[in-house]
């Protein structure tokens, strides 16, 4: 009963020889990034009781995972290394005592970068097994929309505030509040580069030709 289990597990670590390999193991990765921020949502809603100060810890992760699985951006996995990297240093600390508002697992932080690395390592290789070339032009043109339509949202949201605060007799901007409408630039601008989205389609970031070999 264990050896299907093995077999996936031997060929998740197995050498990267082909394009399909490698795809492979990027949407298993991002499959375990949506894992390990469902852990982390269980972890801090009914271990730590603090879900709200942490929740964009897990919305992150879930929204690189999204990228991962959906498009094969090198930016985004080097993205997800500096985020890794930042919270392993940050659970350390806690851990130790040195600093406070860390996260409590320091394994899982651990898990997070090792599994972020390799991720990197196996991007760059599919896109060297594809032997894929870069389209500037459409890359340029993606990323406006992606900016223009990110920031159309992100105005929404802070005008929405605005109107509903003087509605409401607000006259401070709630933390939670806040994060959510600064965030929600770099979120979703992060989220228009999809490939599959209708602009998208037409306007490929890069060209493939696989080596022959």
């Amino acid at each position: 009963m264990l050896e299907p289990h093995m077999n996936l597990l031997k060929r998740y670590f197995s050498k990267i020889e082909s394009p399909e390999e490698a795809e492979f193991f990027l949407n298993s990765s991002s499959y375990i990034l949506f894992l390990i921020g469902f852990l982390q949502s269980i972890l801090f809603t009914f271990l730590l009781g603090s879900f709200r100060n942490f929740y964009m810890d897990v919305l992150l992760l879930f929204i690189f995972g999204i990228v991962i699985r959906f498009s094969r951006s090198r930016v985004s996995v080097i993205l997800l290394c500096i985020y890794s990297l930042i919270i392993l240093i940050g659970t350390t600390l806690t851990w130790f005592g040195i600093a406070a508002g860390g996260g409590n697992n320091i394994f899982l932080a651990l898990l997070l970068l090792l599994l972020s690395i390799r991720t990197l390592i196996v991007s760059f290789q599919f896109h060297t097994l594809k032997n894929t070339k870069l389209i500037w032009k459409n890359i340029w043109i993606r990323h406006l929309i992606a900016i223009g339509f990110a920031f159309i949202l992100f105005s929404s949201f802070f005008i929405s505030f605005i109107m509903i605060s003087k509605f409401l007799g607000i006259a401070e901007m709630n933390s939670l509040h806040g994060e959510i409408i600064f965030e929600s630039f770099p979120i979703s601008y992060i989220l228009l580069l999809l490939p599959g989205l209708p602009w998208a389609k037409k306007r490929r970031m890069y060209t493939t030709s696989e080596n022959p070999s």
